[in-house]
């Protein structure tokens, strides 16, 4: 961490310390999160077989039912 900035930090009178531990509990987490869909397509995948060309597009089509593509200007 640059020098310039944890001055800045203890000046305002923040716990480093702990900033720092929630800011990467938080991002953790989010990684985690991230990660998950990934890991279930892979277990997917590996207990299935891959998908084929016909069913990702398919899926897109349906998944473009929920939620439209907004309109384009031209």
């Amino acid at each position: 961490m640059p020098d310039d900035l944890l001055d800045r930090a203890r000046l305002a009178g923040l716990n480093v310390s702990r900033v720092a531990a929630l800011a990467l509990a938080e991002e953790l987490e989010r990684r985690a999160k991230v990660a998950e869909p990934d890991a279930y397509l892979s277990g997917l995948d590996a207990e299935l077989g891959p998908t084929s060309e016909d069913e990702r597009l398919a899926a897109r089509e349906w998944a473009d039912t929920l939620v439209p593509v907004p309109m384009r200007l031209c």
